[in-house]
């Protein structure tokens, strides 16, 4: 069982910048940060650093760089709500994780479902798997380096 213990002292501010950065993901997920937009500068730039790609290229990029903020923002979030349940209660770190991956998932979740009703967006499935699969990554390698620090230096040191 989960018992509610304050372990930081600040789970306050944990808590905060979880509320943060879930209200800058859910408006990355609005018309303002739609393909049509993000091509504005994303494609100018690649443009810029590929002169000679071909259109279909600087595309496949653009889609590339796209997905891979949705895997870096909702593993960012995955960290965040980590931090905050381990601010906030004593338990093990997988089944914090397991918290943390469960908001994730939830964000997205609703995330898609509001972006069926936006003009410019989509609302996929697939993104709801993407968003929860950079959660899960980001937690992994959360819960690899901490089960490494707590091993020592000799792991660290391959012996």
């Amino acid at each position: 069982m989960t018992k509610k213990v304050a372990r930081s002292g600040r789970p306050a501010l944990a808590w905060l910048w979880v509320a943060l950065w879930t209200t800058v993901v859910l408006w990355a997920g609005g018309e303002t940060a739609s393909a049509a937009n993000t091509s504005r500068f994303i494609g100018r730039f690649l443009h810029w650093l590929l002169p000679d790609a071909s259109p279909q290229t600087l595309a496949h990029l653009h889609l590339l760089i796209r997905k891979g903020a949705h895997v870096g923002e909702y593993g960012l979030l995955a960290l965040l709500t980590l931090g905050g349940l381990r601010a906030s209660f004593r338990a093990s770190l997988p089944r914090l994780a397991a918290g943390a991956l469960a908001w994730v998932a939830l964000v997205a979740a609703c995330d898609e479902a509001r972006q069926a009703f936006v003009h410019a967006r989509t609302g996929t499935p697939w993104d709801v798997a993407l968003d929860t699969a950079g959660g899960l990554l980001a937690l992994a390698l959360a819960i690899a380096y901490t089960r490494g620090m707590r091993a020592g230096p000799s792991l660290a040191a391959g012996g």
